[in-house]
């Protein structure tokens, strides 16, 4: 019996904390798709482009995989 190798495949989604930003429009954009991620700020942040083309800073913790 052979084994199964089936691709895994990862996508790259938009989840900001909430938390520190209540009724921000970033609830909007929760779990949205990421398209690229630009370099560490000086801020400890990132630009972050969505899928739709939408750009936000985000700390590194809030893109994700799934």
């Amino acid at each position: 019996m052979g084994e199964s190798r089936r691709p895994t495949e990862v996508a790259w989604v938009f989840r900001p904390n909430l938390a520190q930003q209540p009724g921000h429009r970033l609830s909007a954009l929760v779990g949205k798709p990421v398209y690229g991620v630009g370099p560490l700020g000086d801020d400890g942040r990132v630009e972050v482009v969505l899928l739709d083309g939408t750009r936000v800073r985000a700390t590194p913790g809030e893109v994700v995989a799934e």
